[in-house]
C-alpha cells in the first residue's frame, strides 16, 4: 500500500501527539510512586557546632538552615509574643513536632528552609554585634525587608505573613540530625 502525503502527515502528528501526551504524563506517574524514606534521607553533623553558629545544608534542592541556640534566645514572653504575627505558627507549614514556641524536637537547634515565604528570597542572618561577639537575633529578607524572629516566626510589620517552613527531621544522636522525606 502506498504512502501518501496525507498519511505520512497524519502519522507524524500522530507520533509528537503521543510522544507529548507521555511527556506530560510523566511527571504526574512518577509523583503517585512511593519514595523511599532512605533514599531521602540526608545525615547532618552538628557535634562541632556552637551556640549562635549557623550552618547552610542543601537538601532536596533547597538550602536548610541549621541554627545552634541558646534556649533563653527564645521568645516566650506575653509582651515578645505581641510583637508576632503567627506565634503559635497555626497558619504555618511544619511537621507535628515543632508545634510551641521553639518549633523545632529539640530546644537548642533550630532547623528551617532559608527562603523567605513572601518571594522565596534566600534570608541572611540577623544579628547584633555586641561586646561578646555576635548574638543570633533571628532572620530577614533583603528583598522585602521581612523579618523573622529566632524561632523562624514572623515579627509584625514585616511583609510575610506566613513563618518559615520546617523540613521533616529526627535526631538519630546528640550529634547527628537525619532530615528526612516523610
Amino acid at each position: 500500500m502506498a504512502l501518501t502525503r496525507r498519511k505520512l502527515l497524519l502519522n507524524i502528528v500522530a507520533g509528537f501527539g503521543a510522544a507529548g501526551l507521555l511527556a506530560l504524563i510523566f511527571p504526574f506517574l512518577r509523583g503517585m510512586l512511593p519514595t523511599l524514606k532512605n533514599v531521602e534521607a540526608r545525615v547532618v553533623d552538628i557535634a562541632a557546632m556552637r551556640d549562635g553558629e549557623m550552618k547552610t545544608v542543601r537538601w532536596k534542592g533547597k538550602n536548610v538552615l541549621i541554627v545552634k541556640r541558646n534556649p533563653e534566645s527564645i521568645n516566650k514572653r506575653p509582651s515578645q509574643l505581641k510583637s508576632l504575627t503567627d506565634p503559635f505558627s497555626i497558619n504555618s507549614l511544619q511537621p507535628e513536632f515543632a508545634q510551641g514556641h521553639g518549633r523545632s524536637s529539640r530546644e537548642n537547634f533550630l532547623l528551617v528552609y532559608s527562603y523567605c515565604t513572601l518571594l522565596s528570597c534566600e534570608l541572611k542572618r540577623l544579628e547584633i554585634i555586641g561586646e561578646e561577639g555576635s548574638i543570633f537575633e533571628g532572620f530577614f529578607c533583603p528583598c522585602d525587608g521581612s523579618r523573622y524572629d529566632t524561632s523562624g516566626r514572623v515579627i509584625k510589620g514585616s511583609a510575610a505573613q506566613y513563618n518559615l517552613s520546617i523540613p521533616n527531621y529526627e535526631h538519630i544522636s546528640e550529634s547527628r540530625i537525619r532530615l528526612t522525606g516523610a
